[in-house]
Formats: C-alpha cells, sequence, structure tokens
C-alpha cells in the first residue's frame, strides 16, 4: 500500500514539474491558455488515477472482517467487565454479612455466590458463614439476611470455625 503511495505521489510531483515546463516555455496569447487547460486536466487525471483502480470489493471485505473483530472484542469485554462487577459485588455482600454478624456481637468470615439475574443485576445464590455463631446469633443473623437481602435460609449455610479472616 505504502508503495502504491510513493508511485502515486511521485506521478503528481513529475506531471506538475512538466506542466510548469511547459507554461515557461509556451508563448504567451491563446496557445499558453490552451496549453495551461491541457496541463490542468493532465494533473486532475493523475491525481484522481488512484480512485479509478480502488479495488472497492477487498476494502468492503477488510471493513466486514473489521466489523465482527470489534463485535467480538465488545463481547469480550462486556464478558470481563461482568466477572468482575460479579466479583466486587459478592466481596460487598460478604463485607455486609460480616459487619451484621458483628452488629450481632460474632465474629465471622462469609463467602458469597451470585447469580446474575436477566435484568443484569447480581443477587446472592448461596451464602457460607463461618465462625463461632451461638444458636440465638444464627437465627438473628439469617432473619436478617432473609429480610434485607431477600436470600431464601436454603441457601444459607453456616460452617462452625475461626470467625476470623
Amino acid at each position: 500500500m505504502m508503495e502504491g503511495v510513493r508511485v502515486w505521489l511521485l506521478s503528481v510531483l513529475s506531471v506538475s514539474f512538466l506542466c510548469a515546463l511547459a507554461d515557461a516555455i509556451m508563448p504567451k496569447g491563446p496557445v499558453k491558455g490552451v496549453g495551461k487547460l491541457v496541463c490542468g486536466l493532465i494533473l486532475a487525471v493523475t491525481v484522481v488515477s488512484p480512485v479509478v483502480s480502488l479495488d472497492v470489493e477487498s476494502g468492503v471485505q477488510w471493513l466486514e472482517g473489521w466489523e465482527v473483530g470489534l463485535e467480538q472484542r465488545e463481547e469480550e469485554l462486556k464478558k470481563q467487565v461482568d466477572e468482575e462487577m460479579k466479583t466486587i459485588i459478592e466481596q460487598e455482600y460478604e463485607a455486609y454479612i460480616v459487619d451484621k454478624a458483628a452488629q450481632l456481637g460474632a465474629a465471622c468470615t462469609a463467602q458469597v455466590e451470585c447469580r446474575q439475574e436477566d435484568e443484569g443485576v447480581y443477587l446472592p445464590q448461596r451464602i457460607w458463614i463461618r465462625g463461632a455463631l451461638s444458636q440465638p446469633q444464627r437465627e438473628a443473623l439469617s432473619e436478617s439476611l432473609m429480610e434485607e437481602l431477600g436470600i431464601a435460609s436454603e441457601a444459607l449455610h453456616y460452617e462452625v470455625g475461626e470467625g476470623t479472616p
């Protein structure tokens, strides 16, 4: 492609040089006017000549391939953003649960697994809570999570163990 541009530019410069030379040696009068017209037409044809030989079909194919590649990259980026958003939202839920437990006087860790709803919203699907929570603390935490997060009691899983991260 660069070679084609180089050849075209050299052609335009050569024709311009020849037209300037012809203009300099032409006698004044009607001959000079006709000579300038002919030189102008030749220069115009030289400048426009690449458009005539332009391969439009290959340009269209390249553009279609570029568009497909762009759509694929857009889809990849959307998936990457969705995964990162899911991770951030799960971490936010986990921090929220740990804070709720701390309000009840319990130390725990939480692991949340979210699923994406049809509207693109991530909601908790399963929650694992690990710590030394008493039965009343578990019940209060479960009730709070079911009420505030809309999680079903079957999705809450408690494990006995160290609650500090």
